[in-house]
């Protein structure tokens, strides 16, 4: 059967390939992201001190530290029973506003921006972030200040730029000084005024890729933590939307594994997650769905933009209203930025914990790709004896080859073979897909070996698959 492949994807946080199947007349019968990275960490993690793993699994991922840090922390509290003080939880929902405005304007610029910008038709060779800095220099500048901010503001408060360290279990092991807090304030303010025009100019672009909003169509269900209808990052119930707009569902992220299942995907390393019931549902998670289940942010611009947002449509299922609802919560980030740090932040920073014994540790936030799950079980020793990991990808994989699928059936007959290679690329660059942390599936991957003779191929040795 003929196939079209990409490989490797660009653009992306780790490392996939696209294979798209045709049949015998050449249409396309499906679409398939391959992700061909293992790193194991279920397995590695295995043996680890409980209460290490908030800055161990901080290092999981370059690119979602924060997420990784901040849910390992919220597991060990579930697990204990223990409630981190008022301080601490303002500390923390700050340093994870700064993370969510760095890694969604990395998203928006670098990795989706030159498709959005210069159109998913230009020429490869001017299709980058350098292009935009060259034909848009003011506008990559306002960007590449307000990703400066984000990073800034997860260093100072979580004691490292990449990696934070500054969450514990029971709280926060220190705050910023009082100078230090009005420095992020004033920082968090400027990034408003700097996403005024950064948001009007992407909404402008977003509505002239138009004609790919119904090929980039996903009819699932969305899944987001949600606090009575407003966005909550780092606790609420779990909610699914249908893809009609009527809540399905709700349930506490202890109770997860009661309405989730994971399956090992052909040829690759990464599973899908899908709902349980008599018939499994698909759904995705992330920005777009978070703005689908809940009604507010809670702040002004923020709220105001999101109201403009959800009056066009709600639920919206296109992946290409990922990009702007990235924008809606990066201007959320900042006002927020500006709101915690310019309040006083008083009291203790941390309650007692006792050492760990033998126990269940669920937690689960939203990641700026979705939500994120970390589940450890302890023996009597406080180390762990299994891990499970889904991340937020994960959630995400049906609904990315879905929409690879159906993108790719908008191009293919337009015969424009750089559309389509880059098209179905950017269907999977909406979803802002964070690869590293979510590969560890341990089966036998697919292999195929070339035997050359003279550069000839003489023979060709093939391994299929396995779970």
């Amino acid at each position: 059967m003929p196939q079209i492949v990409v490989s490797p994807v660009t653009r992306i946080e780790g490392h996939a390939k696209i294979t798209l199947d045709l049949d015998d007349s050449g249409k396309l019968r499906s679409g398939h992201m391959q992700v061909l990275e293992i790193r194991g960490f279920e397995k590695l993690l295995q043996g680890m001190e409980l209460y290490k793993m908030p800055q161990v699994t901080a290092r999981l991922c370059g690119v979602c530290p924060a997420a990784h840090h901040l849910v390992s922390v919220t597991a060990i509290e579930n697990g204990l029973g223990v409630t981190p003080p008022p301080g601490a939880r303002a500390l923390r929902d700050l340093l994870y506003a700064g993370h969510i405005l760095h890694s969604h304007a990395l998203s928006n610029f670098v990795l989706t921006g030159p498709d959005v910008l210069l159109g998913i038709d230009a020429e490869p060779a001017s299709r980058n972030v350098f292009s935009l800095l060259r034909v848009a220099p003011e506008l990559a500048k306002k960007l590449l200040r307000v990703r400066s901010i984000g990073q800034r503001v997860v260093e100072m408060v979580g004691g490292r730029g990449v990696h934070p360290v500054a969450a514990i279990p029971g709280g926060m092991s220190g705050a910023p000084t009082t100078e230090q807090l009005a420095t992020i304030a004033g920082w968090g303010g400027e990034a408003v005024v700097l996403l005024e025009e950064v948001v009007t100019v992407l909404a402008e672009k977003l509505g002239a890729m138009g004609a790919l909003r119904e090929p980039l169509d996903v009819p699932y269900r969305s899944l987001a933590l949600s606090q009575d209808g407003r966005v909550s990052y780092l606790d609420g119930a779990w909610v699914v939307l249908g893809p009609d707009g009527a809540e399905e569902r709700r349930f506490a992220g202890s109770e997860y594994a009661s309405h989730l299942v994971e399956h090992v995907m052909p040829g690759s390393y990464m599973k899908s997650v899908r709902l349980r019931g008599p018939e499994e549902q698909h759904f995705f998670v992330g920005p777009l769905a978070r703005l689908n289940v809940n009604q507010a942010l809670g702040t002004p611009r923020a709220d105001a933009a999101l109201a403009e947002y959800r009056a066009a449509a709600v639920p919206r299922t296109s992946a290409l209203d990922y990009v702007q609802a990235r924008l809606i919560e990066m201007l959320f980030c900042a006002e927020r930025i500006a709101e915690l740090a310019g309040s006083s932040i008083e009291g203790p920073l941390r309650v007692k914990v006792e050492p760990a014994g033998a126990g269940h540790f669920v937690g689960a936030i939203e990641a700026p790709r979705g939500i994120l799950v970390h589940d450890y079980t302890t023996g009597d020793d406080g180390r762990l004896t299994a891990v499970n990991l889904i991340v937020a990808t994960q959630n995400n994989y049906d609904a990315i080859d879905h929409a690879i699928t159906g993108l790719a059936r908008h191009l293919l007959p337009q015969g424009d073979e750089n559309a389509l290679l880059n098209g179905i690329e950017f269907a999977m660059r909406c979803f802002d897909p964070c690869l590293a942390c979510a590969t560890h599936v341990a089966g036998r991957m697919p292999l195929e070996v070339e035997l050359l003779r003279n550069g000839r191929v003489v023979r060709t040795i093939h391994r299929r698959a396995t779970p």
